[in-house]
């Protein structure tokens, strides 16, 4: 999550990440879901998707976005005493601006 301080204007405040999934609009896409600590429930209301990721397990579910742009979700499991800072962000774009610059 990005820092409030470091918000710029009009970025929303606790939905914001620092490295948001970038996605292809218009192609079939699988998603594979784990966690690393403890059961988590990544969900994206305007995508339709939400999956469990659970520590030990992989879990899949696919998606087929239609139009281009940013899309919000959170942590939807009563995951521990972060729960509420746990955005998740999706960038739709065409495979080639979704390539990212290396850092």
């Amino acid at each position: 999550m990005v820092p409030t301080e470091d918000l710029s204007l009009g970025q929303p405040r606790l939905l914001t990440t620092d490295n948001p999934l970038h996605l292809p609009h218009g192609e079939d896409v699988r998603l594979l879901i784990t966690g690393a600590d403890v059961l988590h429930s990544w969900a994206v209301p305007a995508l339709g998707l939400k999956m469990d990721a659970t520590p030990g397990r992989l879990n899949q579910t696919s998606t087929h976005i239609l139009w281009p742009g940013r899309f919000y979700g959170q942590c939807s499991e009563l995951c521990g005493v972060n729960h509420s800072f746990m955005p998740v962000e999706v960038v739709s774009g065409t495979p080639e601006e979704n390539v990212r610059s290396p850092l």
